[in-house]
């Protein structure tokens, strides 16, 4: 494995966490105040980093270049496969979707730049043949594309904390309103869920255990860095309450733009609507890449499609059209599907990989090149830990209706 295609699989990974949703994170989580979202942070990139590694351990046990079709087959039979053919499916279309929608509306954005009108379906249909092509032609180009944007994306936010970073205040971090609350607990999970893009990565590094360890550590680190970076800079600089203040946004306003305008606001400083503005873009980008390259990869193993010309094309078509079809004919469709997308993390990125790597220690005859620690109890510590955050999100979503009723 180059060194190059390892940097790749670490920024396809971070790429692949880092959606425009971590510049509304301090928002969600502002009412806790820094020093518990930051402990919150910590407990949730703990499970999800374990269950990547799940992850990583099963498909290097049932053999790289299989997809989670084939692990939940080979470990769990013919009802984990079909589950998990439900749950993958739903979540990635839906993300797809909603990433599609969102670079669409930035395509719609840069031709009014212009001043020239498209519309939405045609930007749509533009952010989808150009998202087509990249995957169309694997992942080695997908990877390269993904290095640009994260250079870009780096230097977005870079800019973002160079401008803020003098601003900080850093008796603010200790305000808050001294609750203790887990509803937060889904959404955070979910900015961490880039393990996805394993099966993807072992393929791509030809499956080298130690090597792969490393790549998904870095990659999955990466992303709480940045998110603790993140939330000091904002809760270090817009206070809890006023006008504008952290919960205001929280009660009122749009998350990651009314930060952006109170940043500008309280700073006078132009420059970090523009560097706001690129990383949002970036970020859905590389975050639309990960997810469509997973998606063209697992149906590859579900359906048994081989990878040469025709095969390639009709699994583009099958990755594309269906979430195209959701934003043209159906836009609040996959909203319904985000809204419930802490459970399908949890069962996906957490809950099955963990039983999944237990079946395959204990119940399977099969090689085992490589296994985390912990052994039996941390198995069991993150199913429950997961089957807590699917309990907490059907809270939220019963909270949700019943206050939307009232």
């Amino acid at each position: 494995m180059s060194l190059k295609n390892a940097i790749g699989g670490v920024a396809l990974l971070a790429g692949t966490a880092i959606g425009a949703a971590v510049l509304a994170l301090p928002v969600i989580t502002a009412h806790l105040g820094f020093y518990q979202t930051i402990i919150m942070y910590g407990v949730c990139w703990f499970f999800m980093t374990f269950g990547a590694l799940y992850l990583l351990e099963v498909n290097l046990m049932v053999g790289y270049g299989t997809n989670l079709i084939s692990m939940a087959d080979k470990t769990l039979g013919s009802f984990g496969k079909y589950f998990t053919w439900a749950v993958y499916l739903i979540l990635l279309y839906a993300l797809t979707s909603a990433y599609l929608f969102g670079v669409g509306d930035w395509i719609i954005k840069g031709f009014l730049h212009f001043n020239i009108t498209v519309p939405a379906f045609g930007c749509a249909v533009i952010a989808t043949l150009l998202t087509m092509a990249v995957i169309l032609m694997g992942t080695h180009v997908t990877d390269l594309v993904n290095r640009l944007l994260m250079i870009g994306l780096i230097g977005a936010f870079g800019t973002l904390l160079f401008v803020v970073a003098e601003h900080v205040q850093f008796e603010l971090l200790g305000t808050s309103n001294h609750v203790f609350d887990l509803r937060p607990i889904p959404i955070i999970i979910t900015a961490f869920g880039s393990a996805i893009v394993i099966p993807t990565l072992t393929e791509y590094l030809h499956g080298k255990p130690k090597q792969l360890l490393y790549v998904v550590l870095i990659g999955c680190f990466i992303p709480l860095i940045v998110y603790m970076i993140w939330e000091m800079a904002i809760l270090g600089i817009i206070p809890l309450s006023g006008t504008p203040g952290l919960l205001q946004i929280q009660e009122h306003g749009h998350a990651s733009t009314d930060v952006t305008l109170a940043l500008k606001s309280l700073l006078q400083n132009n420059l970090i609507t523009r560097a706001s503005t690129y990383f949002s873009v970036f970020a859905l980008i590389t975050s639309l890449l990960g997810v469509c390259l997973s998606l063209f990869d697992f149906l590859s193993d579900g359906l048994h499609l081989q990878k040469n010309i025709r095969g390639r094309i009709l699994l583009t078509l099958i990755t594309f059209v269906p979430p195209l079809g959701f934003v043209l004919f159906y836009p609040h469709g996959f909203t319904v599907a985000l809204s419930f997308a802490g459970i399908f993390v949890a069962i996906l990125l957490g809950i099955l990989p963990a039983m999944m790597a237990w079946q395959g220690r204990y119940n399977s005859k099969q090689p085992k090149p490589f296994q985390i620690i912990g052994g039996k109890p941390m198995i069991i510590v993150t199913i429950l830990f997961f089957i807590l955050v699917g309990a907490i999100e059907c809270f939220n979503q019963f909270e949700a209706l019943w206050g939307h009723q009232g």
